[in-house]
């Protein structure tokens, strides 16, 4: 290496390490994330139409997500479904409604989170507090749902999801914004294209599915995601447990009624 590159590369290590400091991380509202309402998979036989309405409650302790944590919040969803008879019965139409509330703490596991300001308001008093939300989701989708043989189903759905929210939470993350401690990917009342993909098995007269969702953001890295498993039980009885873009482990138990 030459001596004269020398300074030259102190400078730009200087200057990288100086630009990494800088980085705010991002927030965003907690009903960003997928409405946590998951398909129920028809069980009517094929041609047959189903309409189907579900109710849901659902909840986490201690969880975490994008830059918050110790997120403990409960809520509930209520869903409809309608798949038409004939020819053209894979394809139905679903909307749903949810709200959840909750308190959580801010954090930083953001990639890169680095910015030393926002670090040492976390360590103060303010930073450590819990802070209060809610959020109101609202969703339409479209899809079509397939049998795979008499064991197993395949579907996908994409439409529109809404969402309005308020507490603590969206008070204080517009603050830290307007004193460039933060970085809001979106406000606290927004929408988002959404879509969402779901297979598994047949258990006699019940199901297995598993359902993968995203809202998608102006970029790919403001895509929300959300993974979940569902067991529906012949009797209309339903359990999921899930991950979301801001919710590390929930769990959603149901009821419901088809017509």
């Amino acid at each position: 290496m030459s001596i004269k590159k020398l300074p030259l590369l102190l400078i730009a290590g200087a200057t990288l390490l100086t630009m990494t400091g800088c980085i705010p991380p991002k927030m965003q509202s907690m009903g960003s994330a997928p409405l946590p309402a998951f398909h129920q998979p028809k069980s009517t036989p094929a041609g047959e139409k189903q309409v189907s309405l579900s109710a849901d409650a659902y909840g986490t302790i201690a969880s975490s997500g994008l830059n918050v944590e110790q997120v403990n919040a409960g809520g509930g969803a209520i869903s409809f479904g309608f798949h038409p008879a004939g020819a053209i019965s894979p394809l139905f139409v679903s909307a749903s409604v949810a709200g959840i509330a909750g308190t959580l703490q801010f954090g930083c596991n953001d990639v890169p989170c680095s910015l030393d300001s926002y670090e040492a308001w976390l360590a103060s008093k303010e930073g450590d507090d819990d802070y209060t939300f809610w959020n109101l989701q609202e969703r339409i989708v479209a899809g079509a749902e397939f049998n795979l043989g008499r064991h197993l189903f395949l579907g996908a759905a994409g439409g529109l999801q809404f969402y309005q929210g308020g507490g603590d939470y969206e008070s204080k993350r517009d603050r830290l914004e307007n004193r460039k401690l933060v970085e809001n990917m979106d406000g606290k009342a927004d929408w988002r294209p959404t879509a969402s993909v779901w297979f598994g098995p047949r258990v006699s007269d019940g199901a297995i599915a598993i359902e993968y969702g995203i809202t998608f953001g102006e970029k790919p890295k403001e895509w929300n995601t959300q993974l979940g498993i569902s067991y529906f039980h012949p009797s209309g009885f339903h359990g999921t447990v899930f991950t979301n873009t801001n919710t590390s482990f929930a769990v959603s138990l149901g009821k419901s009624f088809l017509f």
